[in-house]
């Protein structure tokens, strides 16, 4: 079967994610949009650096080719916002981005876009579930290409051009600030970096080719894997490290000192510093599982607050609409509505530098500021491997009637997407599933760093102890 979750279908290559359920996928896809009605552009495909997704890529182009639509593949591998960029510009009738996104090496899957440029919902996602297992039984496999409707498309100067007219460059170049970029071997490589080197700031950059593999690790930006990016950092002491994930949509910020920047604190950062600054007005979206510095940024601002289901594609059509101009998540994902109805990571380090050259002050003094006005809030994400004691004992927690959790008062129970208790006083746990991954995930924020860790512990007494 084939399943997508809050960031798309993504499995095991060879296991989960085949070339036999790539092509069924796409054909329930264009089966759907057919019901819908009649498929008046062409279908965009992108790919990351994994292993076999440039030979995923082709193979729907093939198949949606043979459908009799015009199928435009990317030149090369790009960033996940990349393609959505495209799709949006091109008026194509969706998008095809096969990447693993920051999942570990042996992992691929799809990202599916819409034509205004946002993540597929589930109102688009649950149908194609459907249509593929009907055709999945009876799938003869045999299909005959139009080589013909298959054609290339550069898709990077669009893009950077786009971004080149939304970044003050001239506040940068007068800082004289310096940083280190950290692509992971991923697909954002030769665009971050490409766009600081060329208007003159001054730039290092490494893991710029590319390895299927990774170097041999997952590509996302934990603060582990950014252990070479800290060093060439202090080695060269440069102001700031940006690192980007294995396709391009999160991000990973080091400040000054090589210290990573929590991404709920940078998002809750940009936010203020977009308000204050280039004048954003308009609704903000966080995630039930992202910190609630961001609604104290908004509430100072007079800013609307949306707090969505856990998937960034939840915030897509709110940004595309207008009802929201800015939406944020815990887990590096960050969208500006004047640029993509979609999270960019690219995007979110070039804004991390702007804000560091306009205001003249490294991350943590721009935090200590913010705390001054809107208060502390001391945010953390755990996750542990799903077993089956694990699962039976989540399964029990969200059915329990919560009136209080340790002695402590519950005043808001939320099981949109696991189970959310927040406490009296604002304080707040979640435990819910990975929708890209086996494994449960913790979340914790008080407003104190004991009290954080207090919540911590009572988190994990969730999932050893039956009495809690």
């Amino acid at each position: 079967m084939v399943h997508f979750g809050t960031s798309g279908w993504r499995g095991v290559v060879g296991k989960e994610v085949t070339f036999r359920k790539v092509r069924i996928v796409t054909q329930a896809l264009l089966d759907t949009l057919r019901s819908q009605g009649p498929i008046s552009g062409p279908i965009m495909i992108g790919y990351d650096t994994r292993m076999l997704s440039e030979k995923f890529a082709d193979t729907a182009a093939q198949l949606v080719s043979s459908n009799g639509i015009p199928a435009v593949v990317t030149a090369r591998d790009v960033p996940s916002p990349v393609l959505a960029s495209v799709v949006r510009d091109r008026g194509a009738a969706a998008g095809l981005m096969f990447t693993g996104s920051h999942n570990a090496p042996e992992y691929n899957g799809l990202k599916i876009y819409t034509p205004n440029g946002s993540l597929a919902t589930s109102s688009l996602t649950d149908p194609i579930e459907e249509r593929y297992a009907s055709l999945d039984a009876e799938w003869a496999d045999i299909f005959l290409p139009d080589t013909e409707l298959i054609s290339e498309h550069d898709s990077k100067p669009a893009y950077l051009e786009g971004l080149q007219k939304l970044i003050d460059w001239e506040a940068i170049r007068k800082s004289r600030l310096s940083v280190v970029v950290d692509p992971l071997f991923g697909s954002a490589r030769e665009y971050l970096d490409h766009i600081l080197l060329e208007n003159g700031i001054e730039t290092t950059v490494i893991h710029n080719s590319r390895d299927p593999f990774f170097g041999g690790y997952a590509p996302n930006c934990s603060s582990e894997n950014l252990t070479r990016l800290r060093d060439v950092m202090r080695r060269q002491t440069a102001d700031l490290g940006l690192a980007t994930d294995g396709d391009g949509d999160r991000f990973g910020i080091l400040d000054q000192g090589a210290r990573l920047c929590g991404s709920s604190q940078l998002i809750a950062l940009i936010l203020d510093y977009l308000a204050r600054r280039r004048g954003l007005v308009g609704g903000v979206g966080r995630s039930l599982a992202t910190s609630t510095l961001i609604d104290a940024v908004a509430t100072d601002h007079g800013l609307d607050l949306v707090e969505g289901r856990v998937g960034f594609k939840n915030f897509g059509p709110l940004l595309a609409d207008g009802r929201l101009i800015f939406a944020g998540e815990e887990s590096a994902g960050l969208a500006w509505g004047t640029h993509l109805p979609e999270r960019d990571g690219i995007l979110a380090c070039l804004l991390t530098v702007e804000m560091v050259a306009v205001e003249g002050k490294n991350l943590f003094e721009l935090n200590h500021s913010l705390a001054e006005r809107v208060g502390h809030y001391h945010f953390r994400r755990i996750q542990l491997p799903v077993t089956e004691r694990r699962s039976r004992l989540f399964k029990h927690r969200l059915k329990q009637e919560w009136e209080d959790l340790d002695g402590r008062k519950v005043v808001r129970v939320d099981r949109r997407d696991g189970l959310k208790l927040v406490l009296e006083g604002g304080a707040w746990l979640l435990i819910r599933l990975a929708g890209t991954e086996p494994k449960i995930r913790l979340y914790v924020e008080g407003r104190s760093a004991e009290e954080m860790r207090y919540l911590i512990h009572q988190a994990r007494r969730l999932f050893t102890d039956w009495r809690t």
